[in-house]
C-alpha cells in the first residue's frame, strides 16, 4: 500500500519534528471493545441472547450460554463424548508453532484459533487435519468474530466447523461463554450458572456490532494506517529486521527480533501495543494518524539508538552515549 503525497508529506514533517504530545493514550492492546453499558439495546434474557447469536451465525442450529468460557469448553467435551469421541480437548493455533495435537490422551475435540494464522491455506489445513483425525471441530471466534471479517474466521477462511466458541473479553472483567453448533446439542448439567445481566448486555452490544458491515472495514483502515506509519518510520530509522507487521490489516501481528523493546518504547510514547494488534473502532482513521504516527516515529527513532538488551526510560535523546559509543553519531544523522 502506497501513502498519498499528502500522507507522505505529513509523515516527513512528523519524522523531522520528533515532537512529543500529551494527547490521550491510544490502546491497541486491549482485547475488549469500548461498549456502552447500563442501557440494554435488547432484552438480554438468555433466550433472546441465544436467538441473537443464532441469527448471527446463520448455519447454527443450537446455542448454549454459560457464565464462564471454560464451561463452554466443557460443553464441547460433553458433545464429543455424546458422539462417542474422547473428551480431551486439543487447541490448534496455526501461526504460533504449537503442535496439532496435545500430549497425553487422544483428543476428541479440536478448538481452532485463527487470530495468529498466516493465511486461509493454513487455517484450512488445520481444519482439514482435525476432520481427518475425526475430531469435533470448534472454531474459537472470541477475537476474530468481529475484527477479522463479518462472519469471523469462518467466513474469512471458508471454514465449516461443527461448533463455534465465542467468549469475548468484556468490560469490567465480566465473563461469558457461548457455544453454538449444528446437529445434536450437548447434554446439559442439571444446574447451569448463567452470565450476569451486565455480561449478557455487553454480549448483545457486541453481537450488534458484529452485524455492521463497517466494523471490519474500520479495523482494516486502522491497520492500513498503522502499517503505512510503521513502514515509513522504520525505513527512516534504518531498521531492517528489528520490527515489522504481518497478517491481515484488520488483525495484524508485530514481528521482528526486537518486538518487546519496541512495544515498551511505544508504551512510553502513549501507544500501547501487543504482539497481536487489537484495534477498537472508537478511534477513526484521521484521529489515528494524528495520534499514532508521531508516537510510531519516536518509538522507531529510539529503537534504532537503543543498545540491545537495554531500555531507555526517558526520551530517545537520552538513550545513552554512556552505554553506546556510536549513539552520538547516530543521533546527529537522525537530527540531520
Amino acid at each position: 500500500m502506497e501513502p498519498s503525497p499528502q500522507q507522505l508529506e505529513q509523515m516527513a514533517e512528523i519524522w523531522a519534528s520528533q515532537a512529543q504530545d500529551d494527547g490521550p493514550v491510544v490502546d491497541y492492546s486491549d482485547p475488549s471493545f469500548s461498549v456502552p453499558l447500563g442501557v440494554a439495546v435488547h432484552p438480554v434474557d438468555p433466550d433472546t441472547l441465544a436467538e441473537l447469536f443464532l441469527a448471527r451465525w446463520g448455519w447454527a442450529q443450537w446455542v448454549r450460554i454459560y457464565a464462564k468460557p471454560p464451561q463452554a469448553i466443557l460443553a464441547a467435551s460433553r458433545l464429543a463424548m455424546a458422539q462417542g469421541k474422547p473428551k480431551t480437548v486439543s487447541w490448534m493455533a496455526p501461526g504460533t508453532g504449537r503442535p496439532l495435537s496435545s500430549p497425553g490422551e487422544q483428543p476428541g475435540v479440536a478448538v481452532l484459533r485463527c487470530d495468529w494464522t498466516p493465511d486461509a491455506e493454513e487455517a484450512g489445513f488445520n481444519a482439514s487435519e482435525a476432520k481427518r483425525q475425526d475430531l469435533l471441530l470448534v472454531v474459537d471466534e472470541s477475537t476474530t468474530g468481529i475484527r477479522l471479517a463479518q462472519g469471523g474466521a469462518c467466513a474469512a477462511y471458508g471454514l465449516e466447523p461443527d461448533a463455534v466458541l465465542w467468549a469475548p473479553t468484556l468490560p469490567g472483567g465480566r465473563t461469558l461463554g457461548l457455544l453454538a453448533g449444528k446437529g445434536e446439542a450437548p447434554p446439559e448439567p442439571a444446574e447451569k450458572a448463567l452470565p450476569s445481566l451486565e455480561a449478557r448486555e455487553a454480549a448483545a452490544v457486541l453481537l450488534d456490532l458484529s452485524h455492521r458491515h463497517d466494523i471490519p472495514a474500520a479495523m482494516e483502515a486502522l491497520g492500513r494506517n498503522l502499517t503505512m506509519g510503521m513502514n515509513y518510520f522504520s525505513r527512516q530509522a534504518g531498521l531492517s529486521d528489528e520490527i515489522d507487521l504481518e497478517g491481515p490489516l484488520s488483525l495484524p501481528r508485530l514481528t521482528g527480533r526486537r518486538v518487546w523493546a519496541f512495544m515498551a518504547l511505544a508504551a512510553e510514547e502513549r501507544l500501547r501495543l501487543s504482539p497481536l494488534v487489537l484495534f477498537d473502532s472508537v478511534l477513526d482513521q484521521e484521529d489515528a494518524q494524528e495520534l499514532v504516527w508521531p508516537r510510531l516515529a519516536r518509538a522507531c527513532a529510539r529503537l534504532k539508538v537503543l543498545p540491545e538488551g537495554e531500555m531507555a526510560p526517558l526520551g530517545w535523546r537520552d538513550a545513552g552515549p554512556s552505554s553506546c559509543h556510536a549513539v552520538s553519531d547516530i543521533l546527529k544523522n537522525i537530527e540531520g
